[in-house]
């Protein structure tokens, strides 16, 4: 079962340390730390996106998960609504299409490109596994080939 939440982490790290410094630091991809990073009390917000049996094996696994990036940590908060982030949501599928546009030199040109299917995501179209992080990984690491060797 996917399951949706944040956890709120106190961390002995430097104040100001940018989300994604805070996200390179971290294993794995389902996830999105908030945009501030580390606030002025010390804390970072970290959305999850996890399969597991159940909320406990999910919450478990992704406290050991930032531990390992940032061992003095402590969870200070948990949200465990089991709804998605949609902020995060949408500003990862912004960042696609803004991505998507840059790449293929306008909107038009990328609209196409998004609304195609495409034989490497197994003939579903960009847009559609946009919904979700696993699908957004997928789109994001056909475009960044796309950006370095030229199209299709």
């Amino acid at each position: 079962m996917l399951h949706h939440f944040t956890l709120t982490f106190s961390a002995g790290v430097d104040q100001g340390l940018s989300a994604l410094a805070i996200a390179s630091r971290i294993p794995g991809s389902d996830f999105t730390v908030e945009d501030q990073g580390v606030a002025v009390s010390g804390e970072f917000a970290v959305h999850f996106s996890r399969e597991a049996e159940s909320m406990t094996d999910a919450l478990d696994s992704a406290r050991e998960q930032v531990l390992e990036a940032f061992p003095e940590a402590q969870v200070v908060a948990m949200d465990v609504s089991e709804e998605p982030p949609v902020q995060g949501m949408v500003d990862d599928i912004a960042k696609l299409v803004l991505h998507a546009c840059k790449r293929f030199g306008s909107v038009d040109d990328a609209q196409a490109w998004l609304s195609t299917p495409n034989p490497e995501l197994d003939g579903l179209t960009p847009k559609a596994l946009m919904v979700d992080a696993e699908g957004r990984l997928r789109v994001s690491r056909l475009l960044v080939p796309l950006t370095k060797k030229g199209p299709l």
